[in-house]
């Protein structure tokens, strides 16, 4: 039966962890990626910091071609392409952001400064999970392979906060799958 609990907000889990804002993360396409919505990230785990309230979009595209008989009937639909984007933008200035927005090997620091280099380099793939919950039920969306498509206008003006707009595609993982959204049920009371 539906209920009201079943209608979720998008709104992001954070980390309980003292300096960890925690809700938007990457990691190496090697490690362990959680399935389900309470395991623990690996260590290797890199918070972002930050993400802006636009929060965090998942698109799809689907292109189909019929296949149509004699008398030009549509009588199949045939899949030609399929793509999967997430957007979202991060407004921390954080090392792991911006090696996220940049790439590890743009981004160095001292103990004085950070410093970005901006060329047209490749940017590594990596995984990416975002933390959600709304009252008691927690989400979790994983991306275990995903590409920056697009990265948004940097623009620094006064009195506003300076973004980082990433879209990532999703590209397959060795199971053919692109994202995994998991949604813990919600907690029932047990029959006595």
């Amino acid at each position: 039966m539906t209920t009201t609990a079943d209608v979720l907000i998008g709104a992001p889990e954070r980390s309980k962890d003292e300096g960890v804002v925690g809700y938007a993360y990457t990691l190496p396409r090697s490690a362990v990626l959680p399935t389900d919505t309470t395991t623990v990230l690996p260590d290797t785990a890199e918070d972002l910091g930050f993400v802006s309230d636009d929060g965090l979009a998942i698109s799809t595209d689907r292109s189909v071609e019929p296949i149509r008989d004699w008398n030009l009937d549509d009588v199949r639909l045939l899949l030609t392409e399929h793509s999967a984007t997430i957007t979202f933008t991060i407004i921390s200035w954080t090392v792991a952001g911006l090696k996220a927005y940049f790439g590890d090997e743009n981004v160095s620091e001292t103990d004085e400064e950070i410093v970005v280099k901006i060329n047209g380099g490749e940017i590594a793939s990596r995984a990416w999970v975002f933390n959600l919950k709304d009252l008691n039920r927690k989400r979790r969306v994983v991306v275990p392979n995903g590409a920056i498509s697009s990265q948004g206008e940097i623009t620094f003006v006064k009195g506003e906060n300076t973004p980082l707009e990433i879209e990532l595609t999703a590209l397959v993982d060795d199971l053919g799958e692109k994202i995994y959204i998991y949604t813990a049920k919600e907690a029932t009371d047990p029959v006595v």
